[in-house]
């Protein structure tokens, strides 16, 4: 299944994405007729090996990159090229050393002209739910870096985008810590619902994320399977254990172990 859009229009779709890098005899074709789609409120993870491109369509839909061929349309507009219409949390949280976390915070709404007091309010709101409250003064390089993931997705959502792109946040993080900020961000977003695209090289932690999961094949990238995820909300960390939770990890390790084999 290669995941077209359905009769009733997606949030977010990527539609037909191509792309290459480079000319002639030194063209590195990445990308093959990908076609996505997120639901409002859905959490859609990416997943596929090292180089199929994963990262590259998160810089497509925040338009710093263009598509060979294709179209990204949210909310029925074609943004393809433009910047700015969706939230991105980096690998590394990308803090600024000399602003304190409420003002790294409250960067997006900053750029987006929002008023100050506002914005503040809604800083230390969400500082605080995030277990943050009493480091909002603080400079980023006070904070563990589970500390500093964290102050990076508040400022990831409080921006006034309704789509939030992360890519891979977790993956500098330790083991106990990365199971730590999933269970935290399950909590957040099961109360903000936004629509979501996460990519991660991690089948666990997608599995328990997500509400559908797209696997690439590997280089060129198409998609190989559209996976809805049958597990009811609220998550819990010993969903793991179940053998529903272990039986679908299976299937996804045999299959992105099936494409490594053959790069």
């Amino acid at each position: 299944m290669n995941g077209q859009s359905t009769a009733n229009p997606a949030f977010l779709e990527l539609q037909w994405i191509s792309k290459s890098f480079g000319k002639g005899a030194s063209r590195l074709h990445v990308l093959d007729n990908i076609s996505i789609s997120v639901q409002q409120g859905e959490f859609v993870s990416i997943i596929g090996p090292s180089g199929s491109g994963k990262s590259t369509l998160l810089q497509m839909i925040g338009g710093v990159m263009l598509p060979d061929s294709g179209d990204i349309v949210l909310d029925g507009q074609s943004i393809t090229g433009q910047r700015g219409k969706a939230g991105y949390m980096p690998q590394q949280p990308a803090l600024l050393p000399w602003r304190n976390i409420e003002d790294n915070v409250m960067m997006a709404r900053e750029i987006a002209g929002m008023p100050r007091r506002e914005s503040l309010e809604q800083a230390r709101r969400w500082l605080e739910r995030a277990g943050l409250g009493e480091f909002c003064t603080a400079y980023p390089h006070t904070l563990s870096g589970g500390m500093q993931q964290r102050a990076a997705f508040v400022r990831a959502l409080l921006g006034p985008q309704s789509l939030l792109c992360l890519d891979e946040p977790f993956s500098a993080l330790d083991a106990f810590t990365r199971s730590e900020m999933q269970s935290w961000l399950l909590s957040i977003w099961e109360e903000t619902r936004r629509s979501v695209v996460f990519i991660t090289h991690h089948i666990e932690e997608a599995l328990l994320l997500s509400d559908t999961i797209y696997v690439l094949s590997a280089r060129p990238a198409h998609v190989l399977e559209k996976i809805s995820i049958p597990f009811a909300r609220p998550r819990r960390e010993e969903l793991v254990d179940t053998p529903e939770f272990v039986a679908l990890r299976r299937r996804l390790t045999n299959l992105l172990r099936a494409e490594v084999s053959t790069i």
